[in-house]
């Protein structure tokens, strides 16, 4: 038997950044949990159902912040204070034009999501927002799991179920700043 030689730092970077010199000004990484959500989606999209019905075909497609703070823990069922990246809207698509296989030897095993909140996304007019949660969710209805049909509004962002959730130190969002969100999943 082999040992697997991957040593992996972080799977989660938050890096805030001043807009207008692009400085860094807060950067946070760590590791994430992938849900019970994020488990029964992994399950369902690699099985074929009865009569070889595909069970899923939702994939991952946005990111969520949050100002709130719970547990990393498989049974986090939605962010626990969620907030808007724009007017009434609660998930930032993936910046999926930046989306990489890291590798090591040629093999698809790790896959790298981006997403980019600008100076005017989760703004707060001129106040600032401290950001500390962040999740991870697929482009399927939340309960159907119908793909591109994903309720991204700020109204129902309390009923989404994040297929992977992190916490960290708070950062600042203010209209001043520019937050970048790197997420990579090695299987």
């Amino acid at each position: 038997m082999s040992r697997d030689d991957v040593n992996e730092i972080c799977n989660v970077r938050v890096i805030a950044r001043r807009a207008d010199t692009r400085e860094v000004i807060a950067e946070r990484v760590g590791h994430n949990v992938w849900t019970n959500t994020g488990r029964e989606y992994s399950c369902m999209l690699k099985t074929y159902g009865a009569r070889g019905v595909v069970l899923r075909n939702d994939r991952l497609a946005y990111v969520g912040l949050g100002n709130g703070n719970q547990p990393e823990a498989v049974s986090v069922t939605r962010l626990a204070s969620p907030v808007a990246f724009s007017a009434g809207q609660f998930l930032k698509p993936l910046s999926h034009e930046l989306t990489t296989f890291p590798s090591v030897v040629g093999a698809r095993t790790a896959v790298r999501y981006v997403a980019r909140y600008t100076f005017s996304d989760v703004s707060l007019g001129d106040s600032t927002a401290m950001i500390s949660e962040c999740g991870l969710f697929t482009d399927g209805e939340q309960r159907t799991f119908a793909a591109q049909q994903r309720d991204t509004r700020i109204g129902v962002a309390e009923q989404q179920s994040p297929v992977a959730y992190h916490t960290f130190d708070p950062i600042p969002k203010s209209p001043n700043t520019e937050l970048e969100i790197i997420w990579e999943l090695r299987h």
